[in-house]
């Protein structure tokens, strides 16, 4: 978990408050956080939150604890001045590190306290929210030193030069990635492009090599700086948003002005920072029942608002809006947690259970364990794949367009392999095969598992089915020996199916496939093409039946 350093007159500071030890440790922990050392005026505060960017900064910390230490109540309130700045957008970029945001902040008083935070929050937000720079790189640069507009293009990597932060050379793009310790570190954000982004001012002085480096020239706060420029780049707006908004509510917090930016890409223009509220509904008596606390519909708004939200109440439910700068708000149980933490978790009472509990086997897990039986009682060996898999694999490989089938994906892969969720088994247990060809045929495999769908219904937008595929491989492994199996199923269940032609056979050979409609669920069997045996690498004859269980 990421530490804090800060000085503890300055957070009483910015807290508007004289706190001892002991107060303020546990102060601390309205922010998420521990005191982990005091040593003198220095504190270290361990944050124990990762999604909570706006809390890695003393700025941040006491913007929380004032909320509930103070009166100040509600959504902190942050004047956004008009300016002339803007950032002029290349679309050299669209394909390398396409967005960006920025917000120009003046009145700023530098001293030690202002460049220490500034500097580390700068570092942890990148590190933790921002992914290590590959999710949002934030540079801030001395705005006196820049004439505008400023322009956010890519240039080959020997077509600019420039000296590095701390270095006195100057050097060109491809220079910096193979000799500059930034450059080494975070080069691989920047691997397979043959252009690279570079921040400039009007002029053509380089700002900075986002994700990588600032420049020496602009790219350094002093206590002489009296305005800064703040800018943040990466692959998706609203995140790059949220970081700007960030740093700059910090710098807000300690009364220095924040001036707005025109983002001026190819097809539109955009105005940052924006600090328009998340929105969020949530049930009075959801937080009751969650929180196990005796609250009145006057507490529970009281002790949100200290959360630093605005409330309003309508019938039984609470219209909560949460501050720009805080990206963890996906779900009514996070508003919950907010609530309890205005409490304070040290106020809550354990209580004895009163009730008599008796466990019994879950019902679905009986209906499992009841076609586990029966696939055994058939000779089918029981398997295990991963639920993770590959775009490849859940589509082309069994004929479906990938543009067009619907897959919930990981955001950030670490390999090709692993980039969906399956919504299928049957490709996986056809992978199982082409990786054990050398055991004797003929092959008959089953899994019992999990699949995932998107549904807008569902209240995370996903549904989980519990899914049984077989798999025959050998000469006789044909239609007529899925529907057998099928019937077997049936009959040893007590179960009643129909079939319906597939009118999609992709995967499948011409008039060997049907839809399957069992016990009110869905599924599919048939024989698979010789196109898609291929493409697993079976050379025996294979046929599949998936159902839904």
């Amino acid at each position: 978990m990421p530490n804090i350093e800060a000085s503890k007159k300055d957070l009483e500071k910015l807290i508007g408050k004289k706190l001892d030890i002991k107060q303020l440790e546990d102060a601390v922990e309205y922010a998420k956080g521990e005191i982990e050392l005091v040593e003198g005026d220095r504190i270290v505060i361990d944050e124990k939150d990762t999604n909570r960017p706006d809390l890695l900064s003393a700025e941040g910390i006491a913007r929380e604890i004032r909320g509930r230490l103070t009166r100040e109540r509600g959504i902190p309130k942050y004047k956004v001045r008009k300016s002339s700045a803007s950032v002029i957008v290349d679309k050299s970029v669209s394909k390398i590190r396409p967005c960006i945001a920025a917000a120009v902040v003046k009145k700023v008083k530098i001293n030690e306290n202002v460049l220490v935070q500034l500097i580390n929050s700068q570092e942890k937000v990148c590190g933790t929210f921002g992914r290590k720079r590959k999710e949002a790189a934030i540079g801030i640069y001395d705005w006196s030193k820049l004439k505008q507009p400023m322009h956010y293009k890519a240039y080959k990597p020997r077509g600019k030069k420039f000296i590095p932060l701390e270095y006195k050379v100057e050097m060109n793009l491809e220079e910096i990635l193979l000799e500059h310790p930034k450059g080494k570190e975070y080069k691989h954000l920047l691997e397979g492009f043959s252009k690279f982004p570079i921040f400039e001012d009007n002029k053509g002085v380089v700002a900075s090599m986002p994700p990588i480096i600032n420049s020496d020239l602009t790219g350094k706060v002093s206590p002489s700086t009296k305005e800064v420029l703040v800018e943040v780049t990466g692959y998706n707006q609203e995140t790059v948003n949220i970081a700007l908004n960030v740093m700059v509510s910090a710098l807000a917090e300690r009364g220095f002005e924040i001036y707005s930016v025109k983002i001026k890409y190819p097809n539109k223009t955009i105005v940052t920072p924006n600090f328009t509220p998340g929105k969020i509904t949530v049930k009075i008596d959801e937080i009751k029942r969650i929180s196990g606390l005796a609250l009145n519909t006057k507490q529970i708004v009281e002790l949100l608002r200290q959360a630093r939200y605005d409330v309003k109440v309508k019938g039984k439910k609470l219209l909560c809006e949460y501050p720009a700068y805080r990206p963890d708000i996906l779900h009514p149980v996070d508003v919950v947690e907010d609530a309890i933490i205005s409490y304070g978790f040290n106020k809550i009472e354990p209580k004895p259970i009163k009730i008599s509990t008796k466990g019994s086997e879950l019902k679905a897990k009986k209906f499992k364990k009841a076609f586990e039986n029966v696939c055994v009682g058939l000779g089918l060996q029981g398997v295990l794949t991963f639920t993770m898999t590959s775009k490849a694999k859940q589509t082309e490989m069994i004929g479906f367009d990938p543009e067009k089938e619907q897959l919930i994906e990981i955001e950030n892969p670490v390999s090709e392999k692993y980039t969906v969720f399956r919504k299928k088994l049957y490709p996986e247990l056809l992978e199982f095969l082409g990786k054990n060809k050398h055991a004797s045929f003929p092959q008959k495999i089953f899994e019992i598992g999990k699949s995932l769908e998107l549904d807008p219904k569902a209240e995370t937008g996903v549904i989980e089915k519990n899914k049984l595929c077989i798999v025959f491989s050998g000469k006789r492994a044909e239609f007529t020996v899925a529907k057998g199996v099928l019937d077997a199923i049936a009959d040893s269940l007590g179960l009643k199916y129909a079939l319906k032609e597939n009118k999609s056979p992709k995967a499948f050979e011409g008039g060997k496939s049907a839809d399957v409609l069992i016990a009110g669920k869905k599924g599919f069997l048939g024989e698979l093409s010789k196109e898609t045996m291929q493409n697993f690498g079976l050379e025996q004859k294979t046929a599949v039946l998936e159902i839904e269980i």
